[in-house]
């Protein structure tokens, strides 16, 4: 008989948000591996398109269970009108009286919900095992208290993001008294789980290093991967416009670029000025939901193109492109993204922006692309460089696939 998981996942598909990505791609490789996979899941929060990769969770041995939103959509959505503005405030008073830490993690409300669901998964299938991924990060604190109750189950959480050192999620303006409390939570989940994960070493070793007492968890790290069936489509060489210099760059645009942005801007304003030739062939396309950074870019429309996202159609787009864009703030430059494992299959250049660190170091030691930092002054370099054509990187690609993960993650269930 297979394996039987519990896996805790907020905004699993077909809901779109952060994390789903992540592991829509862990319980297909699992499933496929014969890994039964119990989802307790959100439901779709109103008025959002199903997420692009919903195909990937067509399995026999993928069960969802949604449970229902309790997160007031008012402060989730945020205020439209005057009316709306009074509800907010009424919103968030109530959130303030009934959450002792943070009022900003859109599971408050489910911890009763989550363990009579988790507790009757248990009960009914035989379940030893138990994943969570968080933010939000109160998914971790109740899967805690699941384990405190079932002590025979083994839990491995999953931080994406930092918890008590984050930058959003409300971590950073919390009073002493709330972050307390969160630091509570955070303890209680240290002293439940078996293993703790998250996708690099450095966040791993900052996570770990917000502990209190001595964590009876085991940290190890759970890179992010690329699936190589995302991209089969898309990696038949095609050629873009010969003289074109085309960069591409798809996803958010996170707290922190407006600083890399601004330079960018700056640079491109002053060659556009004194060197026009230099930049008569460059073309920057940002396939982003994050469209007020275009403001940044006023006066170089015909250079700098803000666009909607366009889903997997994006890897079509890199593959008329000369170079893709990496863009990392200070909060994340040693964080090898996604979209970082993505774009190796396609051996396009790598035009890394932003803070220097472990990132930016990787893409030069095995001479994956450009690093362009400071003050972009070796912009004129890189594209003179992305002019010629570019040798293919030797690097290997196969420990950064969806199966080597997965078989990573295995040896981790018992």
């Amino acid at each position: 008989m297979g394996k039987k998981i519990i896996l805790a996942c907020f905004d699993f598909p077909p809901n779109t948000g952060i994390g789903g990505r992540r592991w829509a791609k862990l319980a297909k490789g699992l499933a496929s591996s014969g890994v039964e996979v119990h989802v307790i899941k959100a439901e779709p929060a109103k008025g959002y398109e199903n997420s692009e990769w919903q195909d990937d969770i067509n399995s026999e041995l993928i069960h969802i269970h949604v449970l229902n939103r309790t997160y007031p959509e008012i402060v989730s959505h945020g205020p439209k009108n005057v009316l709306d503005k009074l509800k907010y405030k009424i919103a968030i008073a109530k959130l303030k009286k009934i959450e002792a830490g943070t009022i900003y993690d859109v599971a408050i409300g489910w911890k009763d919900m989550f363990i009579a669901k988790a507790e009757e998964l248990i009960q009914q299938y035989g379940i030893t095992n138990m994943i969570a991924t968080g933010a939000p990060f109160n998914i971790l604190f109740y899967a805690s208290m699941v384990k405190e109750r079932n002590t025979n189950l083994n839990l491995l959480v999953d931080y994406r993001d930092p918890w008590i050192t984050a930058e959003n999620y409300g971590m950073k303006d919390l009073s002493a008294q709330r972050m307390k409390a969160e630091i509570s939570k955070q303890e209680s989940v240290f002293q439940q789980a078996d293993v703790v994960m998250c996708p690099n070493e450095f966040l791993l070793k900052e996570i770990e290093d917000t502990g209190v007492q001595k964590p009876a968890s085991t940290f190890r790290s759970l890179p992010h991967f690329y699936d190589p069936d995302d991209l089969e489509a898309y990696l038949e060489p095609t050629s873009g416009k010969p003289q074109e210099i085309k960069l591409v760059y798809g996803g958010a645009i996170y707290i922190g670029l407006e600083k890399t942005l601004n330079k960018l801007a700056k640079k491109l304003h002053e060659l556009n000025t004194s060197s026009p030739d230099q930049v008569s062939e460059l073309s920057i396309h940002f396939y982003t939901p994050h469209q007020q950074f275009a403001s940044i870019f006023a006066g170089l429309e015909h250079i700098v193109h803000f666009k909607p996202t366009i889903g997997k159609n994006f890897f079509t787009e890199l593959n008329t492109a000369k170079a893709a864009i990496i863009l990392l703030a200070e909060h994340n430059k040693n964080y090898l993204t996604t979209k970082f494992y993505e774009y190796l299959p396609f051996q396009k250049p790598l035009v890394f922006m932003g803070a220097k660190g472990y990132t930016s170091h990787f893409i030069k030691e095995h001479q994956l692309g450009h690093v362009l930092t400071d003050h972009f002054n070796n912009l004129e370099t890189v594209l003179q460089s992305l002019r010629s054509v570019q040798v293919p990187s030797s690097f290997s690609l196969e420990k950064f696939t969806l199966s080597y993960r997965v078989e990573e993650l295995r040896e981790l269930l018992k």
